[in-house]
């Protein structure tokens, strides 16, 4: 049986002083969530997610811009 081991980084999530919860993740995604990021739900009417990483927010204004990738293929 093999020993299930976790992920190498642990991140505590603190509310009003407080551990709420602690995530076992990646260096990846460690080093995101402690970049203090804007943390956004994005989730669309139909549950997916209504934008995609590269796409663009305004803090200013409160909206999305989202990216517009061209095939090189549409291009001949």
């Amino acid at each position: 049986m093999s020993e299930n081991t976790l992920p190498p980084v642990k991140v505590a999530f603190v509310v009003n002083g407080e551990i709420v919860d602690i995530l076992h993740t990646d260096e990846r995604l460690s080093n995101i969530l402690l970049a203090n990021p804007t943390v956004l739900n994005v989730t669309g009417a139909d549950g997916e997610p209504e934008y995609l990483p590269g796409d663009l927010y305004d803090s200013a204004t409160g909206t999305f811009t989202k990216m517009v990738f061209i095939d090189s293929a549409d291009e001949e």
